[in-house]
């Protein structure tokens, strides 16, 4: 990359801010709002900031086997945020001490009832990392098959869809999927090192 400016000659961006007071404002289901006030290491000015404090979170896409089809599995539900349903892959909170992995086999497990004979990490993102000191981590599930039904919490209500690549993918390119953490994992997704031997398998399907 070439530099084409910066806020001061001896700018350095990785250079941690000053720590100074935090105070814990709201507690919900899933964020602690904190306000954090900091120093700048450059300027000496301090400044406050709005941070949610949660757990780390999972995405995963999930393939049925060849044999039974290909099909990407999807669940449907209502979003609050923006007052509509959406389409999303499997995903959820990891719980206290949970391990990225195993919350994604959980959640797959619970909003699908379907379990992955081949597990593949595809990295992670930071959500929002202007707010949120959380990350994203995103799992390739294949082979997965059925094996009990859904085991949602009380407050989730979804629908469980079954869908072939290429109808997929038309969603994602017209825009029809709009949930940024979903698109996020699909990012990875083509840019994992198999993605074109599992595409050309899947669009044979």
């Amino acid at each position: 990359m070439r530099l084409l400016a910066s806020h001061s000659h001896a700018f350095d961006p990785s250079l941690r801010w000053i720590e100074g007071t935090v105070e814990r404002q709201t507690e919900g289901p899933v964020f602690r709002q904190l306000l954090a006030r900091r120093r700048s290491p450059h300027t000496g000015l301090e400044h406050a900031y709005v941070r949610l404090d949660g757990p780390d979170w999972v995405n995963v896409i999930a393939f049925t086997p060849p044999e039974a089809g290909g099909e990407l599995l999807l669940v449907e539900q209502f979003r609050h945020g923006i007052d509509q349903a959406t389409l999303e892959i499997p995903g959820g909170c990891c719980d206290p001490g949970e391990s990225p992995r195993d919350g994604a086999e959980r959640e797959l497990r619970e909003e699908t009832g379907f379990e992955a004979r081949e597990w593949i990490p595809l990295g992670h993102c930071t959500p929002n990392p202007a707010t949120q000191t959380n990350r994203c981590h995103f799992f390739l599930a294949l082979g997965c098959r059925s094996t009990g039904p859904l085991q949602l919490d009380r407050t989730e209500e979804l629908r469980l869809w079954a869908s072939s690549w290429p109808e997929w993918e038309d969603r994602l390119r017209t825009g029809e999927v709009h949930h940024a953490l979903v698109m996020a994992a699909f990012l990875r997704l083509f840019l994992w090192d198999g993605w074109e031997d599992l595409r050309r398998r899947l669009g044979s399907q």
